[in-house]
C-alpha cells in the first residue's frame, strides 16, 4: 500500500446539519489515492424545460446525488464518461457527441465527436446525445498523463448494424489549460466491425498502459494494448458462442476490479468467464454459464458488474438480478437470484438496466426510462440477499435521463482498496469509526424499537433517501432503548443515527430501516 495514503475523513459544519444518508459499511480505511472515477455526471442540462436539469454524484463530498442546474452545456442518454484528475477534480467529461472541460465549455474541436450516419439519418445533421450504452471511454495518454484519449464507437454500416471503433486525443495544455481535442474521430481499426456496447479497459501490469477489450461481430474478444508508442492490437480470443442479431448491444463486459478476471454476458449468448493476464493480454480458462433461457427474436437487454472484491458478478435482466459466486468450481453452484422487479413506475417503469460499481463500494443501477430514483446495492461483497439490494433506493434531486451510466476503466487494480468505505456522509464531527446500531422490528410498520450504546447522551436521527432530516430525538443517560413512531412516515428506507454528544474517539451508530405501510 502506498505510504503516502492518509487518514480520510470529513468535517462538515454543525450548523448547517448537512444530512446524507449513510450507504456504506463503515470501517476504518486511509484515503485513496487514485480518484479519477469520483465524479459521476447526469441529467438534461442542454434541454431548457424546467424538470429536465443535470445531477451528480461526487464521491469526494458523499453518496448522495446533487443538483448541477443550469451548469452542464449537454444532456446525457446512453454514452456518457468522465475522468478526473487523481485528486479527484473533475477533468473532462463526453455524451459522445461533445467533449466538455472542467468549466463547463464544450472544447474547441470538441463537437460533433462521432458524427456519421446514425446522426446523418436520426438526428437531422444534430448530435444533441449519442443513444448506445458501454461505448466510450476516457483514459490518460501513457506517454503523458495531462493529455487524454477518448475512446469511442461510432455506429456504421448500411444497416447501423456496428461500430467502428475511433479515438479523439484531447492536450490538457491548449485552451488556457482547459484542454482542446486536437485529434478527431480517428479510425484505429477500419476493417473491423465491433459489437455495441462490451467495451471495458484495466491498467498494464506495469501501469504503463492500458488494456482495452472489445468484442467484434464475429464473437472474436480483442485484446488491444495502449501505451507510450500508441495503439498495438495484440490478441483475439473466440467465444464460444453464435451471435444472433439482438446480441448487438443488448448486454455488457467488465473487468473486474483488481483485473484478474473478464466476464461477458447478454441473454442471447449466456456468460463467459475468463481469466485476464495483464501482462500479455491473454483471456485463458474459460467458463461458462446459462442463466435463463431467452428466444432470440425478442429484444432483452442486461447488464453487469463485479464486487469490489472481484468475488462475485451481478446480472441484471430488465426484472431480475442475479449473483454469481465465481469461487464456486461449477459458476452454476453460485448462482443466486437476489430479486425479481416490484413493479414500480416512478414515473415510467424502473426496470433493472445499466449497473456501475462507484468508489462508495456501492453498486448503483438505472432504469430504462427516466426516473426519480436509482436501485443500489449497498453490501456488493456479501453472499446472497446479504448483498442488500434495495429497489428504488436512491432518490434523485430531478428526473434521470434514459439508460445511461459512466463507464470507466478498472482504476486502484494494485490498490488494497478498490473502493473506499468510509465515504458516507456524517454532521457534525469527524467521523472514523462507524459502529452497527441494533433497531427492530426491520421491516417496521409503526414503532420501532432502536438500543442505544453505552456512550452517554446524543442525538438520534432518522434520514430519508433525499437525505432530509424527518426525525430528531435527545437521548439521556438513563436511557438504553428509544422508541420511535414511524407511523406518519412514508414506505420507504431510512437511515437512523445516532451521533454521541461527547465524541472523542469519533463514532457514529447507524441502522438502515424499511417502513412499510
Amino acid at each position: 500500500m502506498d505510504i503516502r495514503r492518509q487518514k480520510k475523513y470529513w468535517s462538515l459544519n454543525r450548523s448547517l446539519f448537512t444530512l446524507i444518508i449513510i450507504l456504506s459499511l463503515g470501517l476504518p480505511a486511509e484515503a485513496q489515492n487514485d480518484k479519477r472515477d469520483y465524479v459521476w455526471l447526469f441529467g438534461h442540462d442542454s434541454r431548457p424545460t424546467e424538470g429536465f436539469e443535470s445531477y451528480r454524484f461526487d464521491f469526494n463530498k458523499g453518496s448522495n446525488p446533487d443538483s448541477v442546474r443550469g451548469l452542464l452545456p449537454i444532456r446525457f442518454g446512453g454514452n456518457n464518461a468522465s475522468i478526473c484528475d487523481r485528486d479527484g477534480n473533475l477533468l473532462y467529461y463526453t455524451n459522445g457527441c461533445h467533449v466538455v472541460g472542467r468549466n463547463h465549455q464544450i472544447l474547441p474541436n470538441g463537437s460533433d465527436l462521432n458524427y456519421g450516419e446514425w446522426i446523418q439519418e436520426y438526428r437531422g445533421d444534430t448530435c444533441s446525445f449519442y443513444p448506445t450504452t458501454q461505448d466510450i471511454l476516457i483514459l490518460p495518454d501513457p506517454a503523458d498523463e495531462d493529455n487524454h484519449y477518448v475512446i469511442h464507437k461510432t455506429i456504421e454500416g448500411e444497416d447501423l448494424d456496428y461500430n467502428s471503433f475511433l479515438y479523439s486525443y484531447i492536450d490538457g495544455a491548449e485552451n488556457n489549460g482547459f484542454g482542446e481535442v486536437k485529434q478527431k474521430a480517428e479510425n484505429i481499426f477500419p476493417d473491423i466491425k465491433f459489437l455495441y456496447s462490451y467495451l471495458t479497459a484495466v491498467p498494464h501490469e506495469n501501469n504503463n498502459g492500458w488494456w482495452i477489450i472489445q468484442v467484434d461481430e464475429d464473437e472474436m474478444i480483442y485484446s488491444i494494448l495502449l501505451n507510450e508508442n500508441g495503439f498495438n492490437f495484440l490478441h483475439t480470443t473466440v467465444i464460444p458462442t453464435s451471435f444472433v442479431e439482438n446480441s448487438n448491444g443488448s448486454g455488457a463486459a467488465k473487468l473486474s476490479p483488481d483485473g484478474s478476471l473478464y466476464v461477458f454476458y447478454n441473454a442471447y449468448d449466456d456468460l463467459h468467464l475468463y481469466d485476464f493476464d495483464r501482462e500479455t493480454g491473454k483471456l485463458t480458462n474459460h467458463r461458462y454459464l446459462l442463466i435463463d433461457e431467452f428466444p432470440d427474436n425478442i429484444a432483452r437487454f442486461s447488464s453487469v458488474e463485479w464486487s469490489p472484491n472481484s468475488r462475485f458478478i451481478y446480472i441484471s435482466i430488465e426484472d431480475q438480478l442475479w449473483q454469481v459466486d465465481t469461487w464456486e468450481d461449477d459458476l452454476e453452484d453460485g448462482l443466486v437470484l437476489i430479486d425479481t422487479w416490484n413493479g414500480v413506475s416512478d414515473p415510467f417503469q424502473t426496470k433493472f438496466a445499466l449497473m456501475a460499481l462507484a468508489p462508495d463500494c456501492n453498486i448503483y443501477m438505472c432504469s430504462f426510462s427516466s426516473t426519480n430514483t436509482y436501485h443500489v446495492i449497498n453490501n456488493p461483497n456479501e453472499k446472497g440477499q446479504d448483498c442488500d439490494f434495495v429497489q428504488q433506493g436512491i432518490r434523485l434531486p430531478f428526473v434521470s435521463a434514459s439508460t445511461t451510466m459512466p463507464n470507466f476503466p478498472r482504476y486502484r487494480v494494485d490498490e488494497d482498496d478498490k473502493c473506499d468505505p468510509t465515504i458516507t456522509s456524517i454532521f457534525g464531527d469527524d467521523i472514523f469509526w462507524r459502529k452497527d446500531l441494533s433497531a427492530y422490528p426491520n421491516p417496521v410498520r409503526d414503532q420501532l424499537i432502536v438500543e442505544l450504546p453505552e456512550v452517554g447522551r446524543g442525538q438520534l436521527f432518522v434520514i430519508d433517501m433525499k437525505g432530509q432530516l424527518v426525525m430528531q430525538k435527545k437521548t439521556e443517560l438513563h436511557y438504553n432503548m428509544l422508541q420511535l413512531d414511524m407511523t406518519s412516515l412514508s414506505a420507504g428506507t431510512y437511515s437512523v443515527e445516532f451521533l454521541p454528544d461527547n465524541n472523542k474517539e469519533r463514532r457514529i451508530w447507524t441502522s438502515r430501516v424499511v417502513k412499510v405501510e
